[in-house]
C-alpha cells in the first residue's frame, strides 16, 4: 500500500476520477472527445471529469489540444525517460492490469476519500 501511495503522490493523483481518466486515456491512446463524452463513458458527471482533466493537464500527465466545437484531442504526455513519474505511471499501469490490482487501487481511494464524496459518485466501479 505504501508503494501505491508513493506512486500516486509522484503523479499527483489524489482522486479515483483522476486515475480513471488517466488509465482510460493511457489504454485508449489518443482520443477525440469532449469532457461530457468521457464523463458518460467513465460514469462521472461532467464537472468531475473536467476537473480531473484540468488537473492531469496542469501536472503534465495528459496533453490536450485546443477546444474545437466542443471536442479536444487527449493523450498521455510523453515523459522523459529519467522522469520518476514515468516509472510510477508504468508501475501503476502494471499493478492495475488485473482485478486484484484494481481492487487494491479502489481500496486505497476508499481509505483516503471522505464518505460523503463516495456517496456523491454515481459512476461505475471497475474492479
Amino acid at each position: 500500500m505504501d508503494s501505491l501511495r508513493g506512486h500516486l503522490e509522484a503523479l499527483r493523483i489524489s482522486s479515483v476520477a483522476q486515475w480513471d481518466v488517466l488509465a482510460f486515456v493511457h489504454s485508449h491512446g489518443t482520443n477525440l472527445a469532449s469532457a461530457e463524452h468521457l464523463a458518460r463513458l467513465l460514469g462521472y458527471d461532467k464537472a468531475t471529469i473536467g476537473a480531473a482533466l484540468d488537473s492531469l493537464a496542469s501536472s503534465g500527465l495528459i496533453q490536450r489540444s485546443r477546444h474545437a466545437r466542443g471536442l479536444r484531442l487527449y493523450r498521455v504526455a510523453v515523459l522523459p525517460e529519467n522522469d520518476p513519474r514515468q516509472f510510477s505511471l508504468h508501475e501503476l499501469m502494471k499493478l492495475t492490469n488485473d482485478r486484484k490490482g484494481r481492487l487494491q487501487m479502489t481500496g486505497y481511494f476508499r481509505l483516503i476519500t471522505p464518505r460523503m464524496d463516495r456517496r456523491e459518485r454515481r459512476g461505475l466501479y471497475l474492479a
